[in-house]
């Protein structure tokens, strides 16, 4: 048998774990969004962020916060960090040029604060946990705030006036969907650490790379069912949500729950994603100032 049977057999049962978990806790997700929030495109952020960003936000955390976690864990957990929204950040630029105004709008406003905050985790590596404490802070502001000013209903997006049904069925699938998210990043991870071991393959990359393809899947599942009913501001606000709270909250939990240890590996990955951050403000800005032009206001 090859070494690599029993490592590819982990990651591919956390894989579809992560998936299928992920794809339960969505399955009550517009019903949820219609039964509870008012602001739908707000509601779509929220429960976008918990459905789909889940995986993102458990894989490093168990990483990080396993008893007497390794480097290779220690490591993992930062790829599994950067590669994420670096991968869902190239699904949304080319999209990023078909945007209306208000995700022009909500992109000009946030990316800024999200360069900074990852400019500032990048400089803070190998310092305290208490040097890294206020920025934690600042970020969950920065998502808090996001959540705020998203807009009640964004131009283009479909609107519904009946209130679907919600019941003890949705409950399980979100509670079973979680259970299932937080049990194959576990198996993902024991998977990275597997090849680890028999070919010195470095966890780092093989999160960055492979992460977002477990935890990823379920984005563009969603991105795929709102592309085909051809509403784009639905599918920006959950692509948006997901690289925002990737960006913010799962940056947080980096700095608060790990040694925060740089390595060349991070610290490029870092810089790549706060420019592609930068790229996505171009056709921001040209799509704003194109709906400025037939629109004086």
């Amino acid at each position: 048998m090859s070494p690599f049977a029993l490592p590819t057999a982990t990651l591919a049962g956390g894989f579809l774990l992560i998936v299928t978990g992920s794809a339960l806790f969505t399955r009550s997700l517009e019903s949820t969004v219609a039964r509870f929030f008012e602001n739908r495109n707000r509601g779509l952020r929220i429960l976008g962020n918990l459905s789909l960003s889940l995986p993102e936000l458990i894989l490093p955390l168990i990483a990080f916060l396993t008893p007497g976690a390794s480097r290779s864990r220690i490591d993992a957990g930062t790829g599994a960090l950067f590669g994420p929204p670096l991968f869902l950040g190239l699904v949304l630029l080319p999209l990023a040029f078909f945007l209306h105004r208000p995700q022009a709008r909500t992109i000009i406003r946030e990316a800024p604060l999200l360069v900074t905050g990852l400019a500032a985790a990048l400089l803070l590596f190998g310092h305290s946990l208490l040097s890294r404490l206020f920025l934690a802070l600042c970020l969950l502001a920065v998502y808090l705030g996001g959540l705020l000013l998203t807009p009640g209903h964004a131009e283009g997006a479909e609107t519904s006036g009946t209130r679907a049904e919600w019941g003890i069925a949705d409950a399980l699938f979100l509670g079973g969907g979680a259970l299932m998210m937080g049990l194959g990043s576990q198996t993902f991870l024991s998977g990275i650490e597997a090849l680890r071991e028999i070919r010195g393959i470095s966890p780092f990359w093989t999160a960055l790379l492979l992460g977002p393809i477990a935890t990823e899947a379920p984005e563009l599942l969603t991105l795929t069912h709102f592309l085909r009913k051809r509403s784009l501001p639905e599918a920006f606000s959950i692509l948006w949500g997901s690289i925002h709270l990737q960006t913010t909250l799962s940056v947080a939990v980096g700095i608060l729950a790990s040694p925060w240890l740089g390595s060349p590996g991070a610290i490029h990955a870092g810089f790549a994603l706060g420019g592609l951050l930068g790229l996505l403000l171009l056709p921001a800005i040209l799509r704003r100032s194109r709906t400025s032009e037939g629109d004086p206001r």
